[in-house]
């Protein structure tokens, strides 16, 4: 069976007390290009997976081996290499602690969201294919909210994914070479310095709440 987005969060899923942490990390200069990182952080339900590795399936949805993992995040790296205006792929994977960091140059925000629709298809192959993540237009920087991506997750999110999301946590840091201001949010923070903003919130909210991360954040000129 394909490790699809359902066999993933079905793995995590060990247990009702299972939790993660989700870090996005996006470095803006004022010329649109960037540096992307991403990170998963299973570590606080190690326990929980190193059991359930053991076993072979798990609500009738195969247990995903190292190699699987191995295999499914060697076909990240090449999909991204692909894109063009993508560079410096590097993905570090530790299967012991669980913990997963991908990061990567973009050249432009296209360039960035025709990645992260790569990487999302790779995984499930019903994602919607009008995903923009990011725009970045005239000094204006967007983290958008897709209505088709929420509706998506809702569809295929059941009540014991929602309460393992809603007691996880999502972290959304954007950093700027110069000052900053925000707009048309109270969910972001920015830094003493003004080049860096910070959202922190459960990962349910963070993916199934329209509306919270349609920020605007406008660089200084």
């Amino acid at each position: 069976m394909k490790l699809t987005l359902p066999a993933i969060l079905l793995f995590i899923i060990v247990s009702m007390t299972s939790c993660f942490e989700i870090i996005e990390d996006v470095q803006v200069h004022q010329n649109g290009s960037g540096t992307y990182k991403f990170i998963v952080n299973l570590s606080q339900s190690k326990n929980q997976i190193d059991k359930i590795r053991t076993q072979d399936s798990i609500l009738s949805y195969k247990v995903p081996t190292v190699a699987m993992a191995e295999s499914k995040i060697t076909e990240v790296k090449n999909k991204l290499n692909a894109v063009e205006g993508i560079s410096n792929v590097l993905i570090t994977q530790d299967h012991i602690n669980y913990i997963y960091h991908l990061s990567c140059d973009f050249k432009n925000v296209a360039a960035l969201n025709t990645a992260m629709l790569s990487i999302w298809k790779t995984y499930d192959k019903k994602a919607p294919t009008n995903f923009k993540l990011y725009s970045f237009e005239e000094g204006v920087f967007t983290r958008n909210t897709n209505t088709n991506e929420l509706d998506h997750i809702t569809q295929i999110a059941n009540s014991q994914i929602r309460e393992m999301m809603q007691k996880s946590t999502y972290t959304i840091i954007c950093r700027f070479d110069e000052p900053v201001s925000i707009s048309n949010s109270m969910n972001y923070s920015l830094s003493p310095s003004k080049k860096a903003t910070l959202y922190k919130n459960d990962v349910w909210s963070t993916l199934a709440d329209q509306g919270i991360t349609n920020n605007t954040i406008s660089i200084a000129k």
